[in-house]
């Protein structure tokens, strides 16, 4: 975990700073377009004369938000699904993989792409894009995790006692499949969060006037050689966030020994 804290100070830093300065994010000032750094604005302002500073901290947090909410609902479904298809067995296994396998079948990026311009632009249906993309990797995890321990003796007792399939799966299954479904969360977590600001970057994501880190990136490209800045900054949060999240998720692999208990 120590080697993703130093990777946490930029992200954590802007959103501090934002909070001391005290601009908002969304007000238009035109007589401050494209104006560089000072006591007032730490960062300078855009094309609207709005606060870097201050847009690039709601850009992080809209970022974890949609990243942990797209986790947790594409782990719920995917979880469920992998649940049902390694206890069950027989057509509905062949049925859930079958779908895994179609959304498989297509690049994820470009999936997720495909689904929000079908759906539209807006956070809800960001969401709903990437989540769509997301569980599958849960949902096999899950699979495999619960074959391997559908005879284990305490499996075994627990049926044996009269256990019904909701009891059994919240008592037994999943607290022996949290350590691996928590690791996939948190590389999930980052994938999601490189999935938001593309899909933001290309206008199919966080809408005017929200700021996403994507989406500042595309504003900021615009005139990337007179205000660099502008590019500088959101890229930086976005590289140091998902740098971090991924050396936690190597750190909780580690912690946890995942690959050591799969062998």
């Amino acid at each position: 975990m120590r080697s993703a804290l130093p990777w946490l100070f930029p992200p954590l830093g802007f959103v501090i700073l934002a909070l001391v300065q005290g601009q908002d994010a969304n007000v238009v000032d035109l007589d401050r377009v494209w104006a560089g750094p000072d006591t007032l604005h730490w960062m300078g302002c855009d094309d609207l004369g709005r606060d870097v500073l201050a847009r690039l901290a709601r850009g992080i947090m809209l970022s974890l938000g949609i990243g942990m909410g797209v986790v947790a609902a594409s782990g719920l479904i995917g979880i469920v699904l992998g649940l049902l298809s390694g206890w069950k067995g027989g057509w509905l296994d062949a049925l859930i993989m079958r779908m895994a396998d179609i959304v498989l079948a297509f690049p994820g990026m470009l999936l997720a792409i495909a689904l929000a311009a079908m759906l539209g632009p807006g956070v809800d249906n960001l969401i709903l894009a990437l989540t769509v993309v997301g569980w599958v990797g849960f949902a096999r995890l899950a699979r495999v995790q619960v074959q391997a321990l559908h005879h284990a003796p305490f499996v075994e007792a627990g049926i044996a006692a009269g256990m019904g399939p909701a009891h059994l799966a919240w008592r037994h299954l999943l607290p022996n499949i949290a350590a691996p479904v928590l690791v996939e969360a948190s590389f999930g977590l980052a994938n999601v969060m490189i999935g938001e600001a593309g899909l933001s970057f290309l206008g199919l994501g966080v809408q005017p006037p929200d700021p996403s880190l994507g989406s500042m990136i595309r504003e900021g490209a615009r005139v990337m050689l007179v205000h660099p800045w502008l590019v500088v900054w959101p890229g930086l949060a976005l590289f140091s966030l998902v740098m971090a999240v991924n050396l936690m998720g190597d750190a909780l692999r580690d912690r946890l020994d995942v690959q050591g208990r799969s062998g």
